[in-house]
C-alpha cells in the first residue's frame, strides 16, 4: 500500500540506526517560511562527533522522476529565499532511485529513502552516501506493466506515429484499428506515467515521444519480463505437401496464421532459415480448418520444420501485415522477439532497431 507523506516522515523518524551516523534530533512538520511559502518538514540533524545541521524537507510519496524535479524546483525556490546557515535542501520518499538520484545530485539537493539509501551533503562539512540497497515499497514504483500487454501498446502507437497525437481518442482510434482493443481510461493512465518518466511530451494540442530510443528500450524490458510470452503453448508439425502452404487454396486457414521469429525476419529481408513459424488465436479452431483444407499437419515433435505457436498476446496482433497469403508481424513486435531469442536474434534485432528509429527521425523531421 502506498506511504501516505505523514507516514513516510513518521517512518522517517523511527529509523533511528538506519541512517548512522546521522542523527534526527528534532522534526518539526508542515512549516510555514517567508514569502508565504510552507514545507513538509524541518529536520534538525547531527553527525555522530560532528557538525549539526537543518534540512528543508519536502516528501514524495511517489518518487517518478517528474515529481522529484518537481520538488527540486520547490525546495530551490524554498532555499532561495532562506537565509539561515548550515540549512540544506532535502528529499525523503520511500525509494529514490538511480534516474532521481541523478535529477537531484544534478540540482544539489539531499535526498533520504526509507529503504535505507541516502545522499547528504552539507558545503564542505558533510558528505554521506549510502546506495544499493533495494526498494522495499515495490507497491510504490511508479510504472506496472505498462510495457506489457494492452498497455503497451500506446508507447507502440506513439512510436509508430512520430508526429504525435492531437488528442487521446486519436491514440484509442489508431490502436483500435490495428486489430487491437483498448479503452480511453488505459490510454489516459498509460499517458500519465509515461509522462512522469519523461518518456513522451505533452501540451494541450499534441503528444508526441520525447526519447524514442529510450521508450524502445523499456518495450524491450517489459517484453522480455512478460507472463503471457512464457504461457504461449507451441506445436511442432511436418506438412504433407509444402506446395500448397503459401497458396490463396488454404482459405480461411491463411487468414489466421502469422509469422513470428526467424521466419518473419526472413520475410522481412533480415534472416535465412528453414523452420517456419507462425502464431494463431485458436490452436482447436486452427486444426478443425485446417483438417478441411488441402495442408495436411502432422505432428512431428522431434524433427517437425513448422512451429505454430497459440496466443491472444494482443502485442502479436496489433499492427501485423496481413497478406493475402503471408501475413507477418510487425517490425517492433519482431524487434522484442529477437531481442530475446538468442544467441542469433540479438543482431537481427540491432537492424530492427536502426529501421524502427530511422523511420522515427525522418517523420519527425518531415513533420517540422
Amino acid at each position: 500500500m502506498r506511504r501516505t507523506e505523514k507516514e513516510i516522515i513518521l517512518c522517517l523518524q523511527r529509523a533511528t540506526d538506519q541512517y548512522a551516523p546521522l542523527v534526527i534530533r528534532s522534526l518539526e512538520e508542515q512549516v510555514a517560511l517567508s514569502q508565504g511559502y510552507r514545507v513538509d518538514a524541518i529536520v534538525k540533524f547531527s553527525v555522530q562527533d560532528g557538525p549539526t545541521f537543518e534540512a528543508l524537507v519536502e516528501v514524495a510519496s511517489v518518487a517518478t522522476p517528474k515529481n522529484v524535479l518537481e520538488k527540486s524546483r520547490q525546495l530551490g525556490e524554498y532555499i532561495s529565499q532562506d537565509d539561515k546557515l548550515n540549512r540544506i535542501p532535502m528529499i525523503v520518499a520511500p525509494y529514490i532511485g538511480t534516474k532521481q538520484a541523478k535529477i537531484l545530485e544534478d540540482r544539489g539537493i539531499s535526498w533520504i529513502d526509507l529503504s535505507g539509501n541516502m545522499s547528504v551533503k552539507v558545503s564542505n562539512q558533510v558528505y554521506i552516501e549510502r546506495t544499493g540497497k533495494p526498494n522495499r515499497f515495490p507497491d510504490t514504483a511508479p510504472i506496472k506493466k505498462i510495457f506489457q500487454g494492452t498497455s503497451a501498446l500506446v508507447s507502440r502507437a506513439l512510436l509508430l506515429t512520430p508526429e504525435g497525437f492531437t488528442s487521446l481518442e486519436k491514440i484509442v482510434d489508431f490502436i483500435n484499428q490495428r486489430s487491437a482493443n483498448i479503452t480511453l481510461s488505459t490510454v489516459s493512465k498509460v499517458l500519465k506515467k509515461l509522462e512522469d518518466e519523461f518518456l513522451i511530451d505533452r501540451n494541450k494540442s499534441l503528444i508526441t515521444v520525447a526519447d524514442p530510443e529510450k521508450l524502445l528500450e523499456r518495450l524491450a524490458e517489459g517484453y522480455r519480463n512478460s507472463t503471457e510470452r512464457k504461457r504461449r503453448n507451441s506445436y511442432r508439425y511436418t506438412i504433407e505437401d509444402l506446395s500448397v502452404w503459401n497458396l490463396p487454396a488454404t482459405g480461411t486457414v491463411g487468414e489466421v496464421l502469422l509469422a513470428y521469429g526467424f521466419y518473419a525476419a526472413q520475410m522481412k529481408g533480415l534472416a535465412a532459415t528453414e523452420m517456419k513459424t507462425v502464431f494463431v488465436r485458436d490452436i482447436e479452431q486452427f486444426r478443425r480448418k485446417t483438417n478441411n483444407s488441402l495442408v495436411k499437419l502432422i505432428p512431428d515433435a522431434e524433427f517437425g520444420n513448422y512451429i505454430i505457436t497459440e496466443t491472444n498476446d494482443p502485442g502479436v496482433w496489433f499492427n501485423a501485415d496481413y497478406g493475402t497469403c503471408d501475413s507477418v508481424v510487425d517490425d517492433i513486435e519482431l524487434y522484442l522477439e529477437m531481442t530475446v531469442d538468442t544467441p542469433r536474434g540479438p543482431k537481427i534485432a540491432e537492424q530492427l532497431k536502426k529501421r524502427i528509429l530511422q523511420k522515427a527521425d525522418a517523420d519527425g523531421r518531415k513533420d517540422n
